[in-house]
């Protein structure tokens, strides 16, 4: 073959294998049933991926090079190859999956069972490895960065469930305000931070002690939160006003409010752009705030009604 053929092929088939490392968004879009896979570097969305039916929940694997994907309404997890950008199994389940999460290693995926007060530990391969009673309602899940702790928001009990991932066994449940959702872990892993949707604001957990030490205000039912990679400032999504909040850590104090498009719901943090991506769920698109400036760049038109739910960006080498 000739080098511009060669040339020609790898472009246009194998991208994220023959080309340099690249950063990736992976957005679940509820009513389109399909995940938009956005070039964090092109800023903008080189991929479409068909899966189940509802998606809402991600979860990246970057050691394995995986995506799952909980599908709420097909009772499934969508698992998407990072590098060939499609999906390579589906996992069937008993249970309508919203989130989920996985560890640093990939051999285990925890899925939070909305309906049924309890989560579901799955191997890679996607057997059930066993099941873990909660309190009532559990969305936001956030493992400890070494993966010995799991922590679960249960939206309907007001608490977050704290589990011994070794022994699989529920320790005990912290009580925090109202309908917590979103969980968010600071870089250093001291503490954890639950977003309250009725109360308005974001219990703050030592992780050493497990007592929450303080409540911080934010807008209108808020979502979800991440922290930047410093763990300086705290961004929350607050779906009643189509605005993110910016706490100072260090003075545990709001710092401003910015309003972004439609319903705002998942998001994270791009440490290699210094930026907070936003999956607005009624306008389509994965705002864009530039976390040096606090001002919102070119948004990106994603697929309908995005949620990314969860950790979803991820590098493909």
């Amino acid at each position: 073959m000739t080098q511009p053929f060669i040339a020609l092929l790898c472009s246009v088939l194998c991208l994220p294998v023959c080309g340099k490392a690249a950063d990736y968004a992976y957005i679940t879009n509820q009513g389109a049933h399909t995940v938009s896979v956005v070039d964090l570097q092109q800023h903008k969305v080189v991929n479409t991926i068909a899966v189940g039916k509802a998606p809402v929940g991600v979860a990246v694997d970057n050691r394995n090079q995986l995506v799952y994907v909980s599908n709420v309404e097909g009772h499934s997890l969508s698992v998407i190859d990072m590098q060939r950008q499609q999906v390579t199994n589906t996992i069937a389940l008993p249970m309508a999956p919203v989130g989920l999460t996985v560890n640093n290693a990939g051999d285990q995926v925890y899925v939070a069972d909305w309906y049924h007060d309890h989560l579901l530990v799955l191997a890679r391969s996607g057997q059930v490895v066993v099941q873990i009673q909660v309190g009532r309602a559990p969305g936001g899940m956030r493992l400890a960065h070494d993966d010995a702790t799991l922590y679960v928001a249960n939206r309907d009990s007001n608490d977050v469930s704290v589990i011994d991932t070794r022994s699989r066994k529920e320790l005990q449940r912290i009580k925090v305000g109202q309908h917590p959702f979103g969980l968010s872990l600071s870089p250093d892993g001291k503490q954890l931070f639950v977003v309250n949707v009725y109360s308005n604001n974001v219990s703050v957990i030592d992780t050493a002690s497990h007592k929450v030490v303080n409540m911080l205000a934010v807008g209108e039912h808020p979502y979800c939160a991440t922290t930047d990679s410093t763990g300086r400032y705290l961004y929350v999504t607050n779906t009643g006003e189509d605005s993110v909040t910016v706490i100072d850590l260090t003075s545990q104090q709001m710092l401003r409010k910015i309003r972004v498009p439609g319903t705002p719901e998942g998001l994270a943090y791009d440490a290699a752009r210094q930026q907070v991506l936003v999956a607005s769920w009624m306008d389509n698109v994965l705002a864009v705030i530039d976390s040096r400036s606090l001002t919102l760049k070119p948004s990106i038109e994603v697929g309908s009604q995005p949620r990314a739910f969860g950790q979803f960006t991820g590098r493909v080498p």
